[in-house]
């Protein structure tokens, strides 16, 4: 995608400070998987206060599918080929993330903006040109931490597995909010997973898989691991299988393990029901996540000045 600004909104939807980029900053929001993050603004000075949104402007050189042009300012890639990503009214509005955002007096503030590209991205019929409607959360870096762990690959060799066994594409671990709840699909009905991850091959020659969740604010969660990951659409209930579910509890600042091995209890979601009007469609598989998560893309580091500077 790319990115031409960012403001900072107050509660009345007022701009209180806003960014521009020039050059606009064109980032690949699969790369950022994991813990990976980058910089949209660094080391600006930012006016003390409470903001309650944050505004990422887009380019918009392609607006409609019906009116492509030559170059694509933002485009998803599926098997090689790079097709148009279009944001509905973006270049109007820009992708809205709700706050709060604090700046205290004479402190700093980090914060984090995660793109869920599972939830996000919808194919326009079969028209070759995709939608884009962002399912984005902003977090507070002081208080978040990172789920980790290792998946045996013996788990992506069972019966009923889609996935990849040597690369671990269709593989997902998805994170729900809270403890002890019941993993099911991405179909716009409750549970929804709050975000997931793709699987990574490890480097130690055993065959088995590495995954990483950050940017988890501290608290109590669920986590899940699914070889039918490929098969989940959004805009549709599927009856996916879970390869055991684990309870997580993140600290801020810590890194939290748990891994998946076989033996482990499989968990089948929930029977398909009717879900309204679902906007997203499958994290594409083609390049690495959307069926990962969460592209994250870090708001960095601004320095809080007195409220009358700017």
């Amino acid at each position: 995608m790319t990115f031409t600004g960012l403001q900072l909104l107050d509660s009345g939807g007022g701009v209180r400070q806003s960014f521009t980029f020039d050059p606009p900053k064109s980032i690949d929001l699969l790369q950022l998987q994991g813990q990976q993050s980058t910089f949209l603004v660094e080391g600006e000075a930012v006016p003390v206060g409470v903001y309650d949104q944050v505004r990422l402007i887009i380019d918009t050189a392609n607006a409609s599918c019906n009116n492509l042009t030559g170059d694509y300012a933002s485009y998803i890639t599926i098997d090689g080929t790079d097709y148009p990503l279009i944001v509905p009214s973006g270049g109007a509005s820009g992708l809205k993330v709700m706050g709060p955002i604090t700046v205290a007096q004479g402190g700093t503030a980090s914060y984090t903006v995660d793109f869920d590209l599972r939830k996000s991205i919808a194919e326009r019929g079969a028209t070759g040109c995709y939608n884009l409607r962002p399912v984005l959360r902003v977090v507070d870096n002081a208080q978040v931490g990172t789920l980790a762990g290792t998946v045996d690959a013996g788990l992506l060799q069972q019966a009923g597995c889609t996935a990849d066994p040597v690369t671990g594409a269709g593989a997902a671990v998805y994170v729900y909010s809270g403890s002890g709840v019941v993993p099911d699909d991405v179909d716009g009905a409750f549970p929804e997973p709050l975000t997931s991850a793709l699987l990574a091959p490890k480097d130690d020659g055993s065959g088995d898989f590495g995954y990483a969740v950050g940017f988890l604010l501290a608290g109590d969660y669920t986590a899940a691991l699914t070889c039918q990951a490929g098969d989940d659409t959004a805009e549709a209930s599927e009856n996916i299988a879970f390869s055991g579910t684990t309870d997580v509890a993140i600290a801020a600042g810590q890194t939290t393990t748990r891994d998946f091995t076989l033996g482990a209890q499989p968990t089948a979601s929930p029977a398909p029901t009717a879900s309204p009007e679902p906007t997203a469609s499958p994290a594409p598989t083609a390049s690495p996540e959307p069926t990962a998560s969460p592209e994250p893309t870090e708001t960095p580091e601004p320095t809080a000045t007195p409220a009358s500077t700017s």
